[in-house]
């Protein structure tokens, strides 16, 4: 009876030791936490695999991107807000109480009686031990916001990617710019030697080398504009590559060729809305305020508390449970699921807002560049040519003194308006087509089956 009486005090003893230390670990809580770990080595202090290679003299956009990838800060904050999302996913499946440890005794005339001297164990009064499955409904919630916590990482690697390659083809477009404008000042230095030469002839008034003279100044006045912003956009890829705003960095010496678009439109179209990482995560959101609901729903099962003891000769041992009930609550626990019902299904219609938003995106997307395209083939192949030979004619004709120095300038602006155009269009079809890699969370220029 003695063995039996043992035998069941330690298992009051483990019982109530078991449920104050009980920890709900959620499925597929494992996996985040090695998709985080691989994700984040780059920033993990505990290994020393940061090494951040240095840029090349003329580096390549895609170099700049893979510098950024491993310096940018913000794209680093967003992996710690992932970390931070999993280590609460143990915080809210552990019972929140304490295991309190009482012992007393009886102490007559100044001697104490060990006969008399008891142990106990039991849990903080103050915090209840929470029925499991609530434990579990809370974890499994919070491993939802984790997930779409990695996902917003995700989106932050290829929003990280579009801020770099759009800065830096805002710095190729203004270099191009720079290029164009300083053939187009020679042409009009020629423009204006010819012209004194004219006018020392006879052939051609004051007027018209003043007005040749300030053409060339303009010139140089636009050139020396663009250079200076040169700087701002120098400093502006820099701060996205975590780099001092003066660092050096090379001027490109061209634009980047255009990007083959290996998708169909309805290809594209599918791709965004099955890999957009703001939608996944949307998606794991309204999965977690399902089992918010679920908690909310689990407030009626009653909490409890438990103590157990035992005198230190194994004769007398005590177990004492209490529940607490949630009397007279059923109009707050009905507003909370009422609640928690409410927020799913804003969460609901922000996600079907946010694929109509992105669908509309994506279409406006795939019909710039479609235009571009068109307008880059009609330049290039049809007005810059005419262009050319339109203001190579107008220059014979003025040297031959049988056009005037308007119709040469207004000749050599068209083409130089053309030239800036093609460029522009580039660019921005090239801005355009990352936007949608951006949506996609893609290389959409890579081959694929």
């Amino acid at each position: 009876m003695k063995s039996f009486t043992s035998i069941r005090r330690l298992f009051a003893l483990a019982l109530l030791a078991g449920l104050t230390g009980c920890t709900i670990r959620p499925a597929g809580e494992h996996e985040e936490r090695d998709a985080a770990f691989q994700a984040g080595k780059p920033f993990d202090k505990r290994f020393d695999v940061r090494q951040i290679p240095s840029l090349p003299d003329n580096p390549t956009p895609d170099q700049l991107v893979e510098y950024a990838l491993l310096s940018n800060a913000e794209l680093e904050q967003h992996y710690w807000e992932w970390r931070a999302e999993i280590e609460q996913i143990p915080q809210d499946g552990s019972q929140s109480t304490t295991l309190n440890v009482s012992a007393g005794t009886s102490i007559t005339h100044g001697r104490a009686s060990w006969g008399t001297s008891t142990v106990a164990l039991s849990n903080d009064p103050m915090t209840d031990i929470k029925w499991p499955g609530k434990l579990d409904a809370a974890a499994k919630q919070t491993l939802e916001n984790a997930r779409a916590a990695g996902h917003r990482f995700i989106k932050a690697k290829f929003d990280i990617r579009n801020k770099v390659l759009s800065a830096y083809y805002d710095y190729a477009l203004n270099a191009e710019l720079i290029r164009l404008e300083k053939s187009d000042q020679q042409l009009l230095k020629t423009t204006a030697t010819v012209t004194e030469a004219q006018n020392r002839a006879g052939r051609s008034g004051q007027q018209d080398v003043l007005r040749a003279e300030n053409e060339v100044d303009l010139s140089a006045n636009d050139i020396a504009s663009m250079e200076s912003q040169l700087v701002g956009q120098r400093t502006a890829i820099n701060a996205l590559l975590s780099r001092p705003a003066y660092a050096e960095l090379s001027v490109p010496n061209e634009l980047t060729p255009p990007r083959a678009l290996t998708y169909s439109d309805t290809e594209l179209v599918e791709l965004t809305a099955r890999q957009n990482p703001e939608l996944t995560a949307l998606a794991d959101e309204i999965h977690g305020r399902d089992d918010g609901i679920r908690l909310a729903k689990l407030q009626y099962v009653p909490d409890f508390n438990l103590s157990a003891g035992t005198d230190l000769m194994g004769i007398t041992q005590s177990l004492l449970g209490q529940a607490t009930v949630p009397f007279l609550r059923s109009e707050a626990i009905n507003a909370a699921i009422a609640q928690g019902e409410a927020n799913l299904h804003a969460a609901e219609a922000m996600r079907r807002q946010a694929a109509n938003d992105l669908t509309a995106q994506v279409i406006t997307d795939i019909a710039v560049i479609h235009d571009a395209d068109r307008q880059v083939e009609l330049l290039e192949q049809s007005v810059l040519p005419h262009a050319k030979q339109i203001t190579n004619v107008g220059r014979a004709a003025y040297e031959s003194g049988h056009a005037t120095l308007l119709d040469l300038l207004d000749d050599q602006r068209s083409l130089n308006a053309i030239e800036r155009l093609i460029a522009n269009v580039k660019i921005i079809r090239e801005k355009h087509l990352v936007d949608l890699e951006t949506i996609a969370a893609s290389n959409l220029s890579a081959a694929h089956g």
